[in-house]
């Protein structure tokens, strides 16, 4: 199951994201986009599925793909801002295909209250990934971001 880019940005390691939980992969695999500067993006959806999970505030979610559930966290210590800066444009139990928006980012205003924006994509269910775009590298919405492959046996 192909991946895309919820986001426009620079392509990270999850071991460049600075919160260990997503760092030493402790919920599972992926990668981080850490957004282009702008005043507002929009996150997308990064293939077809289901809003398992939509975390008070809009700074995560969980969507219910093909090969299981894959989270997606925009920025780090986001949760402490209780929905500011961050706008939800769908709801638990919404049907997505892959390049819906999910969720208006104010970045300007988040980067300028001092908010790391890097925002990781992961599996959270054991899928292995095989990444689709180099690491360092710039990447748009739709663009081919994992390959997401079923858990080792």
């Amino acid at each position: 199951m192909i991946l895309v880019a919820p986001l426009a940005g620079t392509l990270r390691d999850l071991a460049e994201v600075p919160d260990p939980v997503f760092a030493e992969r402790l919920m599972g695999d992926g990668v981080a986009i850490e957004p282009d500067e702008a005043p507002l993006l929009t996150a997308h959806a990064p293939c077809d599925g289901v809003i398992a999970k939509l975390f008070p505030g809009g700074h995560a979610m969980v969507i219910d793909g093909e090969l299981g559930p894959i989270l997606l966290h925009f920025g780090i210590d986001t949760v402490e801002l209780h929905g500011e800066g961050l706008r939800a444009l769908v709801v638990e139990g919404d049907r997505v295909a892959a390049g819906t928006p999910l969720v208006e980012i104010q970045v300007a205003a988040l980067r300028g209250r001092g908010i790391n924006l890097i925002s990781p994509v992961i599996g959270i269910a054991g899928q292995r990934v095989s990444l689709l775009a180099p690491l360092g590298g710039r990447i748009t919405p739709g663009e081919p971001l994992l390959e997401l492959l079923p858990p080792s046996a």
